[in-house]
């Protein structure tokens, strides 16, 4: 298993040169020039003289694949350049906001788990009744409901109307309820569906048949039988969602003015700053990626089957 971890690590480094040299190339493409928006931001003027010397200086002058070589030159020791607007070092801006995101992403992902999983078991175990029938129907909203706009909801009733909680900035742990609930709502009911329709699907099988006939307790062979085979698509899902809200924090730490990785990100794209929004893209890659290994570690130490199977194979 330790050869299987380790073909997996090593093959995190091709998808990301992908990633890469994929997201490098579609920047360039692009019709927007980041020169424009500089000249915008800095009031110089638009002469062709100073257009050409900002395109020497931010190294856009040169051809597409030598500017990528020695963009790849410099990513290999972590540096990514300097934001084309601030002219301050990306990798350190990066590492500065990243703890926020990922606090934030650590309570949506805990809230998660913490909300999804219960309610999932309960809306199975009380097929089609009325506790059933309130949780889908809170899901189907949750699952329709944009994450921005449940965002705004959440900030006029806690923050304007009761004065509960802050709507902007950060200012303790507190801070980051709000915007943890606007992230993790849709997850939450995503999840609540999925262990529901997966629970379904295994009571069916022969062995729950099985455990009723031997006079178990319905409770007792929801949790010990049926959500236990149940779990695999489950963690799937989960690791899946975990990126999935690092991801959505661009548009929810914007709405809430927090200093993260999304909301930094957020303002690269708006200035066509391609450092960042090339360091972004790989950071999600890289979230992925690890994302995807620990499901894979998961499953194996939940089925020994696939544990075998781990062990067994010759990847390297």
């Amino acid at each position: 298993m330790l050869r299987y971890i380790l073909y997996r690590i090593f093959m995190i480094i091709p998808i990301l040169f992908l990633a890469s040299l994929i997201i490098f190339y579609l920047l360039r493409l692009n019709s927007t020039d980041p020169v424009a928006q500089y000249l915008i931001n800095s009031n110089l003027p638009s002469t062709p003289e100073v257009i050409a010397e900002i395109r020497h200086e931010f190294g856009l002058d040169k051809p597409i694949l030598e500017q990528y070589l020695l963009w790849l030159q410099k990513a290999v020791s972590l540096d990514f350049g300097k934001s084309y607007m601030s002219d301050r070092d990306v990798w350190s801006d990066f590492l500065y906001y990243l703890p926020n995101t990922l606090l934030l992403a650590l309570f949506a992902f805990l809230l998660t788990i913490l909300v999804s999983v219960p309610f999932g078991i309960i809306a199975a175990y009380y097929r089609d009744k009325i506790p059933d029938f309130l949780i889908r129907f809170i899901c189907f909203i949750g699952v329709c409901m944009p994450n921005f706009w449940f965002a705004f909801l959440l900030i006029m009733l806690f923050s304007l109307t009761l004065g509960w909680l802050p709507a902007l900035g950060v200012d303790g742990l507190h801070s980051f309820i709000l915007p943890a609930i606007s992230i993790a709502f849709m997850s939450i009911c995503v999840n609540i569906r999925l262990i529901r329709a997966n629970m379904l699907e295994v009571s069916k099988e022969r062995h729950i048949l099985y455990a009723y006939l031997r006079g178990l307790k319905k409770g007792h062979v929801t949790i010990k039988h049926v959500f236990y085979n149940a779990t695999l698509p489950i963690i799937t899902a989960l690791g899946m969602h975990f990126g999935e809200l690092i991801g959505g924090a661009l548009i929810i730490e914007s709405i809430f003015a927090i200093p993260g990785i999304g909301y930094y990100s957020l303002q690269g794209i708006a200035n066509h700053d391609y450092p960042i929004i090339q360091c972004f893209v790989l950071i999600m890659c890289l979230v992925f990626s690890l994302c995807n290994l620990i499901i894979d570690i998961c499953y194996a130490a939940l089925d020994p089957r696939i544990r075998k199977n781990m062990e067994g194979s010759h990847v390297l």
